[in-house]
């Protein structure tokens, strides 16, 4: 006897728990998705407070700024000098730091000192004035030094045949920078020196220069070596590539320009057996290679 045994039947699956949801759904739309708007225009807020707190400690420093360089604690109010020309260096001074800067800041401002305006008028109005210093002393007082040029010779004329006896101090570089009195020139001490001058504006030679300027250094070296061969040389002319220098007793030595090493050693070896300062030698002609011409008072000129 066959016998079947049927499958138990399984009993339905319990159903699933869901949890309900409100969820909106609306119909030709996306999901709603949280935005990140909100976050950036908090961003913003604070950069846009930040740059208004900056400009406005700008702004306030700028007004504190005005407000200390006008204050008079502040400002110019003496000014002392001392050197050359020390009562009309305050003047200039004084009118240099009047009025403003570009109508906003003062000039007389312990902030805004106009120092090279104020060194510039007065080295225009005064060329004898070599440098000028100027310091703060304290909140309201300007101090100034300035300092004289180094006399280093007297120019007096284009030659010795057209002098007029006016003579004019010079420094080293050929700047003619003040007239000597002419009580006291000529001097023997000081170097007369005769040349061309270039720059010349109206009627005074102050402020021209010398036209052979860049040969005067080597020249006054020179000067100074014949001095001590014994050569007591008083003044000197300058003339194209050449120099003709004079001793008080009128003895002329010449040379040329820029040859001063050469003519030195030839003056050594020659100045020695000559008188030059007592008027019994005419003339040294020191321009020729390892030779020197001379002529004696009333003789006829030889080699040596």
């Amino acid at each position: 006897m066959d016998m079947h045994v049927h499958p138990r039947a399984k009993a339905p699956a319990a159903p699933i728990p869901v949890s309900k949801r409100n969820v909106t759904i609306a119909r030709g739309k996306k999901p709603r998705v949280e935005s990140r708007e909100p976050l950036k225009k908090r961003r913003k807020k604070v950069q846009k407070a930040f740059v208004i707190v900056v400009l406005a400690l700008i702004a306030i420093s700028i007004a504190v700024f005005f407000y200390v360089a006008w204050l008079p604690a502040f400002r110019i109010q003496t000014i002392a000098a001392t050197g050359p020309h020390a009562e009309e260096v305050k003047l200039i001074a004084a009118r240099t730091l009047e009025g403003t800067h570009a109508f906003v800041l003062p000039r007389n401002s312990l902030f805004f000192i106009p120092e090279h305006d104020v060194r510039a008028n007065i080295l225009v109005e005064h060329p004898d004035i070599e440098a000028v210093s100027i310091s703060a002393s304290g909140l309201t007082e300007l101090s100034i030094t300035t300092l004289p040029r180094a006399e280093a010779f007297v120019w007096c004329g284009a030659t010795r045949e057209l002098a007029d006896g006016l003579c004019y101090s010079a420094n080293a570089e050929g700047l003619i920078f003040a007239p000597v009195s002419p009580s006291i020139a000529p001097t023997t001490e000081a170097l007369r020196i005769y040349a061309a001058i270039e720059g010349q504006e109206g009627s005074t030679p102050i402020k021209a220069r010398i036209g052979y300027a860049s040969r005067i250094p080597e020249a006054l070296r020179f000067i100074k070596a014949m001095q001590s061969l014994g050569a007591n040389v008083v003044s000197v002319s300058l003339r194209a590539d050449e120099a003709d220098l004079y001793t008080e007793a009128g003895t002329r030595i010449t040379y040329v320009l820029g040859r001063e090493q050469e003519a030195a050693g030839i003056a050594a070896s020659v100045f020695p057996q000559l008188s030059l300062n007592d008027g019994s030698v005419s003339y040294v002609d020191l321009r020729f290679s390892g030779k020197a011409y001379f002529k004696r008072a009333g003789e006829v000129a030889q080699p040596e």
